[in-house]
């Protein structure tokens, strides 16, 4: 394959696991993820900050930050998605209803690296004020992010 075939291959790969974030697939998350896969949010003192292997993100953090929203929800959009080689940045926004009503709609940047058709690494960088607040808004209405 030419390296622009496995840049726009790669690209399809990270695509392909926003669709399953979207449709809250963990197994198809699993399938698309190394198995020594990390996914850091580069980020302090919020719930999920810091580097995670894979089993304790589909384990543990997307479901309890899942069970914090209404059914389906959130949803994230690619807004701009570059690659070269191995390395896919994304921005994305993402969007949905809480439990408690609260609205969080928040931009993204993920840095990616996928070996072969899986990724490896997930890098993210959001605006982690309004994330601690929205969080903080979950946890006061009840909601355990016990992470």
């Amino acid at each position: 394959m030419t390296p622009q075939g496995n840049i726009e291959k790669n690209k399809e790969t990270v695509r392909a696991f926003i669709d399953a974030l979207n449709r809250q697939d963990l197994a198809g998350l699993d399938a698309l993820l190394a198995d020594d896969a990390t996914w850091t949010v580069c980020a302090r003192d919020i719930p999920g900050a810091g580097s995670h292997e894979k089993k304790v993100v589909l384990e543990r953090i997307l479901p309890t930050m899942l069970a914090i929203f209404e059914a389906g929800e959130p949803r994230t959009e690619i807004t701009r998605i570059v690659a070269e080689g191995d390395v896919v940045c994304a921005e994305a926004v993402s969007h949905g209803r809480l439990l408690h009503g609260a609205v969080y709609n928040n931009q993204y940047s993920h840095v990616y690296e996928v070996r072969g058709d899986r990724i490896a690494s997930i890098r993210e960088y959001t605006d982690t004020d309004y994330a601690a607040k929205i969080m903080a808004g979950a946890v006061e209405a009840g909601h355990s992010l016990d992470l």
